[in-house]
């Protein structure tokens, strides 16, 4: 899935949430305490900010007891939207969260984040993005959606800089369902085919995103820990199934031969009958990747 709208951040939220491989976030205790301002944390496609909301507690959590987080997001409607979504989070969480235009100052009984944000196109702005020094940087479902090229100069300039990476929730090809069915590898082979296409960032990393700049971070010097964090999409997710169901048959339509419309569709109707029948479970894989100077 590309096509990172509000309505489809929102429904994949939950899904997120649970998927993350949180414990991985207690290496991120290691960084150095700044003496002022708390650590410094760069979010890269941050969208309606769910990367904040999920990660900032847990930053809290591992020593960093004070963060000053900027946002950026090609998406000036998504950006817009940031602040009421982050104002609800708090006060279903009784936070004090204040301002609205220029920043927020979010302020829990052990911990305080302070958050801007700002537009940039990503995939032009790579060399121009405001990289923390001794910070974080960090991207929830970006990984697979960028270039090879493009994720070689973003590591290169974070060495340079001493960050630190949280990569969360890159997909990794790994798709099951069930009740399953006889083509479910057919169409996962072609949608795993079509995640390789550019997604604005040139020929995008797709399916091999993680493992790529596990390895590339391991060649700069970083020491890399990675861990599954796995989707697990029941019955009670069935508008998030039906989502990606329709998804992946658009997708591999697009792959197929010109022949492919009628066993797609079958494809389609078969496990839509299991999503209306409050049967179908899907587990689709991603990664979490947290890497260390």
């Amino acid at each position: 899935m590309s096509d990172f709208n509000d309505h489809w951040l929102a429904l994949r939220a939950s899904a997120d949430s649970a998927a993350r491989a949180d414990h991985l976030v207690a290496t991120l205790g290691s960084l150095p305490v700044p003496a002022h301002g708390g650590l410094k944390v760069l979010d890269l496609g941050c969208g309606i900010g769910a990367n904040l909301r999920h990660l900032a507690p847990l930053l809290a959590a591992a020593g960093h007891a004070h963060q000053q987080w900027t946002c950026v997001d090609r998406d000036s409607a998504l950006l817009a939207r940031l602040p009421a979504r982050t104002h609800a989070w708090a006060d279903a969480r009784d936070l004090a969260c204040a301002g609205t235009g220029a920043g927020l100052h979010i302020q829990a009984d052990a911990w305080q984040a302070d958050v801007a944000w700002k537009a940039m196109d990503l995939a032009v702005d790579v060399n121009r993005l405001p990289l923390p020094a001794g910070g974080l940087v960090t991207a929830s479902a970006l990984l697979d959606l960028v270039s090879e090229r493009w994720l070689a100069i973003l590591l290169r300039r974070c060495r340079t800089a001493g960050c630190a990476l949280m990569l969360a929730l890159s997909y990794d090809g790994r798709c099951g369902l069930s009740p399953a069915h006889p083509d479910d590898t057919r169409v996962i082979g072609l949608v795993n085919r079509h995640q390789r296409i550019d997604k604005g960032f040139g020929l995008a990393l797709g399916p091999g995103a993680a493992a790529t700049a596990g390895h590339r971070c391991s060649v700069l010097g970083y020491r890399v820990r990675a861990a599954p964090s796995d989707w697990h999409i029941g019955p009670e997710l069935a508008e998030l199934q039906r989502v990606l169901l329709d998804g992946w048959r658009d997708a591999a339509a697009q792959m197929a031969d010109a022949d492919a419309a009628g066993w797609l569709d079958d494809w389609h109707a078969a496990h839509l009958a299991s999503i209306e029948g409050g049967t179908l479970q899907m587990v689709v894989g991603h990664m979490d990747l947290v890497v260390l100077p």
